[in-house]
Formats: C-alpha cells, structure tokens, sequence
C-alpha cells in the first residue's frame, strides 16, 4: 500500500514550488539569504532546500554560492513540448495571423494559478517585452482574463484569496465582484479585452482554444497600440477568432459536440460516452 503523504511532506513540497518561482527571467539567480528573505524560512531550511534541489539537477551552484535553474528543467520542458502537439498548431496559426494583421501575437496556458506565456509573433509593431515563459497576471491582460474565464468558481476564487489583484494601471481591474463581472461578460461574448489594463498605451483582444472535450486548455491575444486598437478592435477581433477556431479544429474540436452547454466527449467506467460541456465547470 502505498503510503499517505504526512503534512510535512505536502509542507516541503509547497516550499519547493514557492522557491523555484523566485526564478524569474528578470532575476534568475538567487542566494540563500535572498530565498530565506522571500519565503520568510530560515537560511537552514532554504539552505537544504536548495542542496536537494541540486543534487537532482533541477538547480544549478556557482562557485559563488548562488543558483539558477538546472539544465534538467530544459529535459523536462522538452518532455512537455512533446506532448503538446496543439503548440505547433497554434504557431501556424500565430503566423498567418501576425502576417494578417500586421500586430503581436501571444500564446498563453494557465498552470499553477498563473497564465504563462508559450510563444508570441512579433508581427510588424512589436509592443511589449513579453518573453516566453514569462507569468502573465491573470486579471490584467487579455490573455489571462479569457482563461480565468473558463476556469471553475472555485479555482477563481481561490486565486482571489491568493491576493493576486495588484494594480498594474488606472485601469486594472483590482476589485472582485468588477472581475468577477468582467469574466461573466468575456464569456458570454467569447473573447476577453485588456484596455491598457497592464501597460499604458498597450491594449489586446484574446479568444480562447479548446480541446477536443471543448476544454480551454490556452488563448491566443493580439496586442495593438491603444491609438491603433479603436478603429481596428472589430477587425483584430475577427481575425484572431478565426485563428483560434481555426487551431481548435486543427486539434480535434468539434463545436458540434463541444464547447459551452454543448456535448463533450468524457470517459466514464473505461468508455467514451456523450455528456453535457456545461456540467463539467466544477468537475
């Protein structure tokens, strides 16, 4: 039998998630006393940590006595990216799209609580410094807000009481029931907006792209300059869900049987059967 993991183990795992997002492209080395500081655990505690960490190659010592990640996390990136054949889909569908309109072109998942950034397009009027890989707030851009959208209440909520509404503009959305409302709205209409809600000057339309069970499992964005964004909305809106219904057929998408209050496909005792989308939100 296998056995139960007692509140010490769950402990130190969670410890170990928290001090892996210390590293941050801006800041991807860290010392001990730096870690200690952030997670508000002793230097002992981080110390050891940081040794196990290492000892299994997700982490890397300089003779310095700081740390960067690994060279096994890229093994382990390769092993995702393998296994994440929707990625090339959406890629092509970037492309034509960023040649189409002439704008940047983002692709976003959620994991962990966080919209994380896949790929991007630079088209012809490249905005904003986003890197790949690089955590997205999930309330103020477009890509994070069409994501949170199709999440279950639950998961919402337990992002709201992670304390993740920080201002990033005048225009961030920093109050629940506004995003909660704001969320209602991208749903109902299909596609998210963020109105300099990140970035003065910077505004972006994102679509969602579903699995073949109808599942959002990423969106896509287009990012335009926000003297640009007025008069071209419709038509970047137009052109990125043509784009992202595009690449969720690609991936096996039947809007027939899928998506909202439509029929997905489900596993129940061992067997495909037929079940109401809707009712999986909370699943």
């Amino acid at each position: 039998m296998t056995p139960k993991p007692t509140p010490r183990t769950v402990a130190s795992v969670e410890h170990v998630g928290r001090l892996l997002e210390l590293f941050t492209v801006e800041s991807p080395e860290i010392g001990v006393t730096q870690a200690a500081r952030a997670l508000g655990m002793s230097k002992s505690s981080v110390h050891a940590l940081l040794t196990t960490l290492t000892q299994i190659g997700l982490l890397h010592r300089f003779v310095t006595g700081r740390y960067r990640l690994g060279f096994r996390v890229m093994a382990l990136n390769a092993v995702l990216m393998s296994h994440t054949s929707w990625r090339a889909v959406a890629r092509e569908e970037m492309t034509h799209l960023a040649d189409l309109v002439g704008e940047p072109v983002h692709l976003a998942a959620f994991d962990g609580g966080q919209a994380i950034c896949l790929d991007k397009v630079e088209g012809n009027a490249p905005l904003t410094n986003t890197r790949i890989g690089a955590a997205l707030p999930p309330h103020a851009t477009a890509l994070g807000k069409i994501i949170l959208a199709h999440r279950p209440l639950s998961e919402v909520e337990r992002w709201l009481g992670s304390g993740g509404l920080r201002g990033y503009t005048p225009n961030t959305i920093v109050s629940r029931d506004e995003l909660l409302s704001d969320l209602a709205r991208t749903r109902e209409r299909g596609y998210a907006l963020s109105i300099e809600e990140r970035s003065l000057g910077v505004c972006s339309v994102a679509a969602p792209i579903r699995d073949p069970n109808g599942e959002v499992i990423a969106a896509m964005s287009v990012s335009s300059a926000t003297e640009r964004f007025g008069r071209t909305r419709r038509h970047l809106t137009a052109q990125l869900r043509l784009a992202t219904d595009a690449a969720s057929r690609r991936g096996g998408y039947d809007p027939a049987l899928g998506g909202e209050g439509g029929l997905a496909w489900h596993l129940v005792g061992g067997e495909a059967t037929l079940r109401g989308a809707a009712g999986r939100r909370e699943g």
